[in-house]
């Protein structure tokens, strides 16, 4: 359980300015590699644990949607296991990205549970591949320095201003909704 949630947001802030001063510099130590890459594990690991908590973010955070470009597996490949994941190129087909948007909670599964990660500088831009040991069978996800700063920057400065609660009237379940006031989508 979070109980106060800005030393779980303060981090976030933090990591965003390394990704963002780091990440798409010409020249960067294998040290610097190995930070950007933790701090974006343990950054989507404390957004998925803020998102789980009760009223730690807004509405509008919570239901914020992520743009990702995805590639889908060739046909033709292998499964994808322990020996070729390094070798994601050739297992997806990474001339024809797709986009979609979604929400925040499956982007930081899927980032926590990576069983393909790899930080990229190349044609595909500044950011991030990863897939899940549960969709590698299927997709490759690819999200951008930007929009990774942009999730972090949101969710680390998100502190709603409203709480209501109240016990449902048939089940006697408690519910609760926050609101910020703001609009982070």
């Amino acid at each position: 359980m979070i109980t106060e949630s800005y030393y779980w947001k303060k981090p976030l802030l933090t990591g965003a300015k390394f990704i963002q001063r780091h990440m798409d510099a010409e020249k960067i130590s294998d040290e610097q590699i190995a930070q950007i890459e933790r701090e974006i594990f343990i950054g989507f690991y404390s957004i998925r644990k803020i998102l789980e908590a009760t009223a730690k973010v807004s509405a509008q955070t919570r239901d914020m949607k992520v743009a990702l470009r995805w590639f889908p597996k060739k046909a033709d490949q292998p499964i994808v296991d322990w020996y070729n994941r390094n070798e994601f190129w050739d297992l997806y087909n990474l001339e024809r990205p797709l986009q979609e948007f979604r929400d925040l909670l499956y982007v930081s599964h899927r980032m926590v549970h990576s069983f393909i990660f790899n930080l990229s500088g190349d044609d595909e831009g500044h950011g991030a591949f990863f897939t899940s040991d549960r969709d590698k069978e299927s997709r490759l996800n690819f999200l951008s320095t930007n929009e990774i700063v942009r999730i972090f920057e949101v969710v680390g400065n998100d502190y709603p201003s409203d709480f209501h609660a109240w016990r449902d009237p048939d089940t006697g379940e408690m519910k609760w909704s926050v609101d910020s006031g703001e609009n982070f989508t």
